[in-house]
Protein backbone atom coordinates (compact mmCIF):
# COMPACT_ATOMS: atom_id res chain seq x y z
CA UNK A 1 0.00 0.00 0.00
CA UNK A 2 2.59 2.69 0.67
CA UNK A 3 4.80 1.43 -2.02
CA UNK A 4 1.21 2.49 -4.17
CA UNK A 5 0.76 5.44 -2.51
CA UNK A 6 4.17 6.79 -3.35
CA UNK A 7 3.82 5.57 -6.85
CA UNK A 8 0.95 7.80 -7.07
CA UNK A 9 2.09 10.97 -5.34
CA UNK A 10 5.56 10.62 -4.96
CA UNK A 11 6.82 12.66 -1.64
CA UNK A 12 4.01 13.42 0.74
CA UNK A 13 2.07 10.31 -0.19
CA UNK A 14 0.09 10.70 2.86
CA UNK A 15 -1.26 14.46 2.31
CA UNK A 16 -3.97 13.24 -0.10
CA UNK A 17 -5.88 11.50 2.82
CA UNK A 18 -5.34 13.46 5.52
CA UNK A 19 -7.73 16.47 5.46
CA UNK A 20 -10.75 14.13 5.02
CA UNK A 21 -9.59 11.66 7.71
CA UNK A 22 -8.29 14.46 10.25
CA UNK A 23 -11.56 16.09 10.01
CA UNK A 24 -13.76 12.50 10.38
CA UNK A 25 -11.40 12.24 13.53
CA UNK A 26 -11.82 16.24 14.95
CA UNK A 27 -15.70 15.35 14.50
CA UNK A 28 -15.98 12.15 16.28
CA UNK A 29 -13.46 13.90 19.50
CA UNK A 30 -15.54 17.38 19.75
CA UNK A 31 -19.02 15.95 18.42
CA UNK A 32 -19.87 12.48 17.95
CA UNK A 33 -18.50 10.04 15.47
CA UNK A 34 -20.60 10.48 12.53
CA UNK A 35 -21.56 8.10 9.63
CA UNK A 36 -21.50 10.62 6.66
CA UNK A 37 -18.39 12.42 7.73
CA UNK A 38 -16.64 8.66 7.81
CA UNK A 39 -17.82 7.55 4.72
CA UNK A 40 -16.94 10.63 2.86
CA UNK A 41 -13.40 10.32 4.45
CA UNK A 42 -13.73 6.42 3.03
CA UNK A 43 -14.98 7.36 -0.46
CA UNK A 44 -11.91 10.13 -0.35
CA UNK A 45 -9.07 7.68 0.76
CA UNK A 46 -9.89 5.23 -1.33
CA UNK A 47 -10.22 7.51 -4.61
CA UNK A 48 -7.00 8.75 -3.86
CA UNK A 49 -5.04 5.25 -3.64
CA UNK A 50 -7.39 3.60 -5.91
CA UNK A 51 -5.20 3.57 -9.12
CA UNK A 52 -4.20 6.11 -11.80
CA UNK A 53 -7.47 6.43 -13.30
CA UNK A 54 -9.73 6.11 -9.88
CA UNK A 55 -6.98 9.46 -8.80
CA UNK A 56 -8.46 11.23 -11.96
CA UNK A 57 -11.81 10.85 -10.04
CA UNK A 58 -10.33 11.86 -7.16
CA UNK A 59 -8.78 15.07 -8.04
CA UNK A 60 -12.17 16.15 -9.94
CA UNK A 61 -13.82 16.20 -6.40
CA UNK A 62 -11.49 18.23 -4.36
CA UNK A 63 -13.72 20.70 -4.84
CA UNK A 64 -17.20 19.45 -3.86
CA UNK A 65 -15.27 17.75 -0.91
CA UNK A 66 -13.55 20.72 0.50
CA UNK A 67 -17.04 22.86 0.37
CA UNK A 68 -18.68 19.80 1.74
CA UNK A 69 -15.88 19.79 4.78
CA UNK A 70 -16.03 24.04 5.43
CA UNK A 71 -20.23 23.64 5.17
CA UNK A 72 -20.07 21.15 7.63
CA UNK A 73 -17.43 22.83 9.77
CA UNK A 74 -20.26 25.85 10.44
CA UNK A 75 -22.19 23.84 12.62
CA UNK A 76 -19.03 23.74 14.98
CA UNK A 77 -17.95 26.87 14.23
CA UNK A 78 -21.36 28.46 14.72
CA UNK A 79 -21.94 28.26 18.93
CA UNK A 80 -18.02 29.60 19.67
CA UNK A 81 -18.78 32.44 17.40
CA UNK A 82 -22.45 33.68 16.86
CA UNK A 83 -24.69 35.22 19.85
CA UNK A 84 -28.19 35.33 19.66
CA UNK A 85 -27.74 39.38 20.28
CA UNK A 86 -25.60 39.39 16.41
CA UNK A 87 -28.09 37.66 14.84
CA UNK A 88 -30.51 40.23 12.24
CA UNK A 89 -34.28 39.38 12.70
CA UNK A 90 -36.41 42.10 11.92
CA UNK A 91 -33.56 44.58 11.38
CA UNK A 92 -32.71 43.05 8.44
CA UNK A 93 -37.13 43.48 7.33
CA UNK A 94 -36.69 46.43 7.72
CA UNK A 95 -34.23 47.05 5.48
CA UNK A 96 -35.79 45.04 2.77
CA UNK A 97 -38.47 47.66 3.29
CA UNK A 98 -37.08 50.51 2.93
CA UNK A 99 -35.03 49.34 -0.02
CA UNK A 100 -37.32 46.77 -1.45
CA UNK A 101 -41.16 46.74 0.34
CA UNK A 102 -44.21 46.44 -1.68
CA UNK A 103 -47.19 48.69 -1.04
CA UNK A 104 -50.04 47.01 -0.18
CA UNK A 105 -53.29 49.11 0.58
CA UNK A 106 -52.20 51.25 3.47
CA UNK A 107 -49.12 48.88 4.94
CA UNK A 108 -45.89 47.92 3.30
CA UNK A 109 -44.82 44.35 2.73
CA UNK A 110 -41.74 42.36 1.90
CA UNK A 111 -41.89 40.81 -1.57
CA UNK A 112 -41.98 37.43 0.74
CA UNK A 113 -45.07 38.73 1.80
CA UNK A 114 -46.50 39.90 -1.33
CA UNK A 115 -45.59 36.66 -3.26
CA UNK A 116 -47.27 34.59 -0.11
CA UNK A 117 -50.50 36.00 -1.04
CA UNK A 118 -50.48 34.47 -4.92
CA UNK A 119 -49.36 31.00 -3.52
CA UNK A 120 -50.35 28.54 -5.51
CA UNK A 121 -49.75 24.55 -6.61
CA UNK A 122 -48.30 25.25 -10.26
CA UNK A 123 -46.20 28.27 -8.73
CA UNK A 124 -44.58 25.54 -5.50
CA UNK A 125 -44.06 23.28 -8.01
CA UNK A 126 -42.20 25.50 -9.90
CA UNK A 127 -40.28 26.85 -7.19
CA UNK A 128 -39.32 23.60 -5.70
CA UNK A 129 -37.55 22.20 -9.19
CA UNK A 130 -34.62 24.15 -8.67
CA UNK A 131 -34.56 24.28 -4.65
CA UNK A 132 -35.04 20.19 -4.90
CA UNK A 133 -32.82 19.63 -7.75
CA UNK A 134 -29.84 22.01 -7.22
CA UNK A 135 -27.33 19.63 -5.70
CA UNK A 136 -28.17 16.92 -8.26
CA UNK A 137 -27.63 19.78 -11.28
CA UNK A 138 -24.40 21.11 -9.95
CA UNK A 139 -22.95 17.72 -9.62
CA UNK A 140 -24.22 16.82 -13.40
CA UNK A 141 -22.92 20.46 -14.26
CA UNK A 142 -19.31 20.37 -13.08
CA UNK A 143 -18.90 16.37 -13.92
CA UNK A 144 -20.03 17.24 -17.68
CA UNK A 145 -17.52 19.95 -17.77
CA UNK A 146 -14.41 17.77 -16.29
CA UNK A 147 -15.42 15.23 -18.98
CA UNK A 148 -15.36 17.19 -21.82
CA UNK A 149 -14.12 21.22 -20.43
CA UNK A 150 -11.29 20.79 -18.03
CA UNK A 151 -10.42 24.28 -18.27
CA UNK A 152 -14.18 25.54 -18.16
CA UNK A 153 -14.01 22.94 -14.66
CA UNK A 154 -11.38 24.60 -13.30
CA UNK A 155 -13.15 28.03 -13.81
CA UNK A 156 -16.04 26.49 -12.33
CA UNK A 157 -14.27 24.93 -8.96
CA UNK A 158 -12.83 28.60 -8.63
CA UNK A 159 -15.95 30.64 -8.60
CA UNK A 160 -17.93 27.97 -6.77
CA UNK A 161 -14.81 27.61 -3.79
CA UNK A 162 -14.44 31.55 -3.95
CA UNK A 163 -18.18 32.73 -3.84
CA UNK A 164 -18.62 29.76 -0.84
CA UNK A 165 -15.69 30.70 1.21
CA UNK A 166 -16.93 35.01 1.27
CA UNK A 167 -20.49 33.11 2.00
CA UNK A 168 -19.91 31.26 4.50
CA UNK A 169 -17.67 34.14 6.08
CA UNK A 170 -20.87 36.22 5.81
CA UNK A 171 -22.42 33.64 7.74
CA UNK A 172 -20.38 33.92 10.34
CA UNK A 173 -19.72 37.82 10.62
CA UNK A 174 -23.35 39.05 9.79
CA UNK A 175 -25.32 36.18 11.17
CA UNK A 176 -28.92 37.03 9.59
CA UNK A 177 -32.57 35.39 10.46
CA UNK A 178 -34.50 34.00 6.90
CA UNK A 179 -37.94 35.65 6.32
CA UNK A 180 -39.83 32.38 7.55
CA UNK A 181 -37.97 32.38 10.78
CA UNK A 182 -39.58 35.95 11.22
CA UNK A 183 -42.72 35.01 9.88
CA UNK A 184 -42.85 32.10 12.46
CA UNK A 185 -41.06 32.99 15.67
CA UNK A 186 -40.34 36.80 15.34
CA UNK A 187 -38.02 39.33 16.61
CA UNK A 188 -36.64 37.21 19.30
CA UNK A 189 -33.37 34.94 18.38
CA UNK A 190 -33.60 31.65 19.40
CA UNK A 191 -30.25 29.68 18.55
CA UNK A 192 -31.51 26.23 19.16
CA UNK A 193 -34.26 26.96 16.36
CA UNK A 194 -34.29 24.18 13.69
CA UNK A 195 -34.12 24.81 10.35
CA UNK A 196 -37.57 24.60 7.80
CA UNK A 197 -38.76 24.07 4.50
CA UNK A 198 -40.79 26.84 5.15
CA UNK A 199 -43.45 27.53 1.41
CA UNK A 200 -41.91 23.90 0.08
CA UNK A 201 -43.70 22.47 3.42
CA UNK A 202 -46.70 22.55 1.20
CA UNK A 203 -45.00 20.50 -1.56
CA UNK A 204 -44.19 17.84 0.91
CA UNK A 205 -47.78 17.87 1.47
CA UNK A 206 -48.60 17.33 -1.88
CA UNK A 207 -45.90 13.97 -2.85
CA UNK A 208 -47.14 12.67 0.63
CA UNK A 209 -43.41 12.96 1.49
CA UNK A 210 -41.53 15.07 3.75
CA UNK A 211 -38.44 15.26 1.16
CA UNK A 212 -37.78 18.98 1.64
CA UNK A 213 -38.26 18.81 5.36
CA UNK A 214 -35.53 16.51 5.79
CA UNK A 215 -32.98 18.25 3.43
CA UNK A 216 -33.81 21.86 5.04
CA UNK A 217 -34.58 20.71 8.61
CA UNK A 218 -30.99 19.40 9.27
CA UNK A 219 -29.03 22.64 8.05
CA UNK A 220 -26.09 22.93 9.37
CA UNK A 221 -26.79 26.84 9.90
CA UNK A 222 -30.57 28.25 10.14
CA UNK A 223 -29.46 31.60 10.74
CA UNK A 224 -27.23 32.30 7.51
CA UNK A 225 -29.94 33.97 5.12
CA UNK A 226 -27.38 36.73 3.97
CA UNK A 227 -26.46 36.50 1.39
CA UNK A 228 -28.27 33.57 -0.58
CA UNK A 229 -25.60 31.10 -2.05
CA UNK A 230 -28.71 29.56 -3.96
CA UNK A 231 -29.13 31.77 -6.75
CA UNK A 232 -25.34 31.58 -6.94
CA UNK A 233 -25.46 27.85 -8.25
CA UNK A 234 -26.89 28.66 -11.80
CA UNK A 235 -24.26 30.64 -12.64
CA UNK A 236 -21.01 29.14 -12.44
CA UNK A 237 -21.56 26.96 -15.48
CA UNK A 238 -23.80 30.11 -16.89
CA UNK A 239 -20.88 31.89 -16.42
CA UNK A 240 -17.82 29.40 -17.47
CA UNK A 241 -19.88 27.73 -20.94
CA UNK A 242 -21.79 30.90 -21.66
CA UNK A 243 -19.37 31.41 -24.81
CA UNK A 244 -19.37 27.69 -25.85
CA UNK A 245 -23.17 26.32 -25.03
CA UNK A 246 -25.01 25.57 -27.82
CA UNK A 247 -28.45 27.55 -27.88
CA UNK A 248 -30.55 25.47 -26.19
CA UNK A 249 -28.46 25.01 -22.93
CA UNK A 250 -27.69 28.10 -22.96
CA UNK A 251 -31.24 29.32 -23.14
CA UNK A 252 -31.82 26.96 -20.56
CA UNK A 253 -29.37 27.92 -18.42
CA UNK A 254 -30.57 31.33 -18.39
CA UNK A 255 -34.24 30.18 -17.40
CA UNK A 256 -32.64 28.11 -14.69
CA UNK A 257 -30.75 31.37 -13.23
CA UNK A 258 -34.11 33.06 -13.21
CA UNK A 259 -36.29 31.01 -11.64
CA UNK A 260 -33.96 30.54 -8.51
CA UNK A 261 -33.85 33.94 -7.26
CA UNK A 262 -37.62 33.98 -7.97
CA UNK A 263 -37.90 30.90 -6.05
CA UNK A 264 -35.71 31.72 -3.50
CA UNK A 265 -38.28 35.39 -2.85
CA UNK A 266 -41.16 33.33 -3.56
CA UNK A 267 -40.88 30.12 -1.06
CA UNK A 268 -39.30 32.55 1.70
CA UNK A 269 -36.45 31.51 2.10
CA UNK A 270 -34.48 34.40 1.35
CA UNK A 271 -34.93 38.83 1.38
CA UNK A 272 -34.32 40.23 -1.88
CA UNK A 273 -31.51 41.78 -0.70
CA UNK A 274 -30.09 38.70 -0.06
CA UNK A 275 -30.21 37.38 -3.56
CA UNK A 276 -28.54 40.70 -4.19
CA UNK A 277 -25.43 40.23 -2.60
CA UNK A 278 -25.07 36.32 -3.51
CA UNK A 279 -24.89 37.55 -7.29
CA UNK A 280 -22.64 40.32 -6.16
CA UNK A 281 -20.74 37.79 -4.63
CA UNK A 282 -20.16 36.06 -7.82
CA UNK A 283 -19.41 38.67 -9.74
CA UNK A 284 -16.64 39.47 -7.14
CA UNK A 285 -15.23 36.31 -7.33
CA UNK A 286 -15.50 36.20 -11.33
CA UNK A 287 -14.29 40.17 -11.42
CA UNK A 288 -11.45 38.95 -9.09
CA UNK A 289 -10.01 35.69 -11.22
CA UNK A 290 -10.15 38.05 -14.24
CA UNK A 291 -8.34 40.96 -13.35
CA UNK A 292 -5.84 39.50 -10.24
CA UNK A 293 -5.72 35.55 -11.38
CA UNK A 294 -5.64 35.58 -15.08
CA UNK A 295 -1.66 35.71 -15.07
CA UNK A 296 -1.50 33.76 -11.99
CA UNK A 297 -3.62 30.92 -13.74
CA UNK A 298 -1.66 30.50 -16.90
CA UNK A 299 1.91 30.24 -14.86
CA UNK A 300 -0.06 27.76 -12.49
CA UNK A 301 0.49 29.71 -9.53
CA UNK A 302 -3.45 28.65 -8.59
CA UNK A 303 -4.52 26.12 -10.81
CA UNK A 304 -6.86 23.98 -9.38
CA UNK A 305 -5.69 20.66 -9.92
CA UNK A 306 -8.88 19.43 -12.09
CA UNK A 307 -9.17 16.44 -13.45
CA UNK A 308 -9.48 15.80 -17.10
CA UNK A 309 -11.54 13.12 -16.96
CA UNK A 310 -11.96 12.32 -20.92
CA UNK A 311 -9.31 9.99 -21.20
CA UNK A 312 -7.41 12.33 -23.08
CA UNK A 313 -4.80 13.07 -21.33
CA UNK A 314 -2.22 10.84 -19.90
CA UNK A 315 -2.92 8.45 -17.47
CA UNK A 316 1.01 8.64 -15.89
CA UNK A 317 0.54 8.48 -11.78
CA UNK A 318 3.11 11.52 -11.88
CA UNK A 319 0.82 14.45 -11.06
CA UNK A 320 1.38 17.34 -13.30
CA UNK A 321 3.10 20.04 -10.88
CA UNK A 322 5.38 17.15 -9.88
CA UNK A 323 6.61 16.70 -13.88
CA UNK A 324 6.64 20.35 -14.74
CA UNK A 325 8.89 20.66 -11.56
CA UNK A 326 11.13 17.92 -13.00
CA UNK A 327 11.04 19.23 -16.34
CA UNK A 328 11.92 22.49 -15.39
CA UNK A 329 14.92 21.09 -13.12
CA UNK A 330 16.30 19.64 -16.78
CA UNK A 331 16.21 21.95 -18.75
CA UNK A 332 18.12 24.17 -15.62
CA UNK A 333 21.13 20.89 -15.68
CA UNK A 334 21.19 21.60 -19.22
CA UNK A 335 21.68 24.95 -19.53
CA UNK A 336 24.74 24.64 -17.53
CA UNK A 337 26.16 22.07 -19.91
CA UNK A 338 25.88 24.57 -22.57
Amino acid sequence: MRARARALWERGSFLPALPWIGYAALVAVVDRPRWDIFFVAALATTAAYGGARVRRFYLAVIPALTLFVLYDALRYLWPVSVSASRVLGCELRDVELVFFGVGVGNMIVTPNEWLAGLANPTLDLLCALPYGAYLGIMAAQYTHLCVKKPDAARRFAQLALGTHVIGFATYLLLPAAPPWYVATHGCAIDLAARGSPAALTRVDTWLGYGYFASLYGHGAVVFGALPSLHVTYPLYSLITTFRTASAPSRALQIAYALVMPFAAVYLGHHYVIDVVLGLAYVAIVYGLSLVVGEASFRQGAFDWPVADLSGSQSTSPVPRWSATKRLQTKSASLRRFR
